[in-house]
């Protein structure tokens, strides 16, 4: 079996494994001043079923994909001051479809100062170059203070592109009773018009991207209902851009909603309410108003046990089609058992739902668009004693169904990793 692969990363990744295996301690990393610092490296040998995301005349292949990354965080011992952060890159080589091959790099960081119970600063920064699912999202991901952002069209997850993110966010407890807070928070999607080209017959029908980016700014206020549950308002006001679009599109959103405070069992949180998307001028000044909503929860079952869920929806523009935008509906679950300290099994669902606002025309034919994807993945995590090595597998299914053709298809892939970090 041949490999087409990049061979200074892999060169490199194994003398990173060699150093790693003769340093390696209990996995806390390198202490330098205020910073710990984490190199790792992870190596992911992955067979996929339908490497270019086609309904018909599937194509499987196997890659090999080596990721080297620094993990970073402060080393002090009070709650007022919290940095962390990532910076990492990964290669992917295909066996036989090396047009398939693709470099992904970028960063995170994440600064807190405070500690919540009086007030709280957030400072967020990620950049990405990515193509098909964006795993270092969650990266950045973790706080659920900072104004919602963007998201992609479903379809535009698996094109070159890059991601720019930052965020900013101010809280304070006013009383024992009312906390409020105010957050910024920009997205910008930017595509390279020549990705399509590494999507292989199904490039004939998949529009180039539509640069998107966009600002949001959000209000919060929590008012305390009894010692466990506050009742909350979120107002926010976005301001999202399209390439070749003149003009900005306004998005607001008012939502009333609960939250429980956190607990050894229980941390949830709801809202509801009313967004009013309204397109420029240059595209007709259409508005659209609809319902609203944004969930999550955690339950911690039993100390091995723990089930997360959450959902959200929006309007916003399309990345495909000049002028055009979509309302979406995203939802998720997962569950993850704590078997022993050193294994660990979950499994988790994503669904979620484009409905584009006006109709799309595609080989002459134009008629209302609708997209449905659903994802599905189950994981075991081996964790060997120190911590600093971990082996893992996972299966993934990812199925499209749309009511144009070109957009739909399913795949399978079966990934077999090891992590290896200071």
């Amino acid at each position: 079996m041949k490999f087409a692969i990049n061979r200074l990363a892999i060169a490199t990744a194994l003398l990173v494994l060699e150093v790693a295996s003769v340093h390696a301690g209990p996995g806390d990393g390198i202490g330098v001043g205020p910073l710990v610092l984490s190199p790792y490296v992870d190596l992911m040998f992955a067979h996929d079923s339908n490497v270019y995301k086609t309904s018909d005349d599937k194509v499987d292949d196997t890659y090999l994909e080596p990721e080297l990354g620094l993990r970073f965080s402060s080393s002090s011992d009070t709650n007022l001051l919290s940095l962390r952060g990532n910076l990492f890159f990964s290669d992917r080589a295909y066996s036989s479809e090396g047009n398939r091959d693709f470099q992904t790099y970028g960063d995170s960081v994440l600064l807190q100062i405070g500690n919540g119970r009086k007030s709280l600063i957030e400072l967020i920064q990620s950049y990405r170059h990515i193509d098909e699912n964006d795993r270092h999202a969650a990266d950045i991901e973790s706080t659920q203070n900072l104004a919602g952002q963007m998201i992609e069209d479903s379809s535009a997850l698996d094109l070159e592109r890059q991601i720019h993110q930052l965020g900013a966010l101010i809280s304070r407890r006013m009383s024992d009773k009312l906390e409020l807070g105010m957050s910024y928070r920009y997205f910008g999607a930017i595509y390279n018009d020549d990705s399509a080209d590494r999507l292989g017959a199904r490039a004939a029908g998949m529009p180039n991207g539509l640069d998107t980016d966009g600002h949001i700014l959000q209000l919060d206020g929590a008012l305390a209902l009894t010692d466990k549950t506050d009742a909350t308002l979120t107002l926010g006001q976005g301001w999202q851009y399209q390439e070749s679009t003149d003009g900005a599109a306004e998005s607001t959103t008012a939502l009333l909603g609960l939250r429980t405070k956190r607990s050894e069992k229980l941390s949830a949180r709801v809202g509801a309410g009313v967004q009013q998307f309204q397109r420029p001028e240059a595209t007709g000044d259409t508005s659209e108003v609809s319902f609203n909503f944004n969930a999550a929860m955690d339950w911690f079952i039993t100390e091995k046990l723990t089930f997360r869920c959450g959902g959200n929806n929006g309007a916003q523009w399309s990345a495909f089609y000049s002028g055009n935008g979509l309302e979406y509906i995203s939802g998720w679950a997962g569950l993850g058992y704590r078997w022993k300290p050193s294994t660990t099994f979950s499994v988790r669902g994503v669904y979620r739902q484009d409905d584009y606002l006006d109709p799309v025309t595609h080989e002459g034919v134009t008629q209302d668009r609708k997209d449905n994807r659903m994802e599905g993945h189950a994981r075991v995590d081996y964790l060997a004693p120190g911590d600093f090595l971990r082996v893992y597998l996972e299966l993934m299914a990812d199925k499209v169904e749309s009511n144009f053709d070109f957009v739909e298809y399913d795949e399978q892939r079966v990934i077999v990793g090891v992590n290896l970090r200071y």
